[in-house]
């Protein structure tokens, strides 16, 4: 079941799309006093005036040194105050929704609340639309749960958390979890992870997936235009002689660091998969090793625990297929 209480839970809905739930201690009415007060939504958020219709003119002023008791680090000083920002109203139902364009950036984005009673709870479902880049969401998704755990403790009457230092733990959490998107730009549905520490270098493990004569030391037959946009196919053999292939397109290379590509069984048969990718992680450990880390996303047929467990099983076969490539050829080891 989701975790709809907890930080670091926003996913990407839709290409440049954010969104992120959270269960607050009602009632309704008290939550929509908190979005559209300017006195109330200055204690977790920004103050100014709301004109209460569509069309009408939302003005913030954030005063993030007011949020919590937590002095600002030096990094953030810049963000401390901000002078007025408008926005506009797009949707305006009491006690149910809200939606207006994010003010201070032209009208580029808009931030959607809606509301839905559950029992003494009520579900806050944000959604935030139409950002620039993934980096522009990883910082969106950051300040929204930040601002969203000092409202989640103003409603319980406690003390509100440090903002900064919220901020930045789910930055690093969303900066991940935003890597790991589908073709379409959207969280996955469902994942696997696999992780295996190498005696090698990242370089080496890199090469292992990038470079197609490497790469056909433990992959197989492999053809590959290895560029972002670039497509692969390899053909490997079975125990009893039969061939296997599966190939996609390369969605990201970040050098000894970070490889992302989608992937595809061709198997003459429809696939209950859609939109599923691999993601190859590297982390450089301090004894010269290196942790791999491969996710394993798609849409669609969902695992039990047998099939999450065998979908391990598969990968982990295929990286003993690395660890046994580089016990025949140790000179690949250190490939920088």
């Amino acid at each position: 079941m989701l975790d709809r209480t907890g930080d670091g839970r926003g996913i990407i809905t839709e290409p440049r799309t954010v969104r992120i739930e959270r269960l607050l201690p009602g009632p309704v009415e008290r939550i929509w006093d908190y979005l559209t007060d300017s006195g109330m939504r200055r204690k977790w958020l920004a103050f100014g005036p709301m004109e209460p219709r569509v069309g009408g003119r939302v003005e913030h002023l954030f005063r993030h040194r007011e949020l919590s008791a937590e002095a600002t680090p030096e990094r953030y000083r810049k963000f401390e105050d901000s002078p007025a920002l408008f926005g506009e109203v797009t949707q305006w139902d009491p006690p149910r929704l809200l939606a207006y364009t994010w003010p201070g950036d032209d009208g580029a984005s808009e931030v959607t609340f809606e509301l839905f009673p559950e029992g003494k709870d009520v579900l806050m479902v944000l959604t935030h639309r139409r950002l620039a880049d993934e980096e522009t969401m990883v910082s969106v998704a950051s300040g929204w749960d930040a601002h969203l755990g000092i409202l989640v403790d103003r409603l319980n009457g406690v003390e509100p958390r440090g903002f900064w230092s919220t901020h930045a733990r789910v930055e690093e959490t969303y900066r991940g979890q935003f890597a790991l998107t589908t073709e379409n730009g959207t969280t996955p549905e469902h994942t696997v992870r696999v992780e295996r520490v190498f005696d090698a270098s990242p370089g080496s493990l890199y090469a292992a997936w990038t470079d197609p004569r490497i790469m056909g030391r433990w992959f197989g037959r492999v053809e590959a235009d290895v560029r972002v946009g670039g497509r692969y196919r390899v053909e490997s053999d079975g125990d009893a002689g039969e061939v296997y292939v599966h190939g996609g397109r390369y969605l990201a290379l970040e050098p000894e660091r970070f490889v992302k590509q989608t992937f595809a069984v061709d198997s003459g048969e429809a696939s209950p998969y859609t939109q599923e990718f691999i993601a190859i992680s590297l982390h450089d450990l301090p004894d010269g090793r290196t942790r791999l880390v491969l996710d394993n996303g798609w849409n669609g047929q969902a695992p039990g625990e047998e099939g999450i467990e065998a979908t391990k099983q598969g990968w982990s076969m295929w990286l003993d297929l690395i660890d046994e490539m580089f016990d025949r050829h140790p000179e690949l080891r250190r490939k920088t």
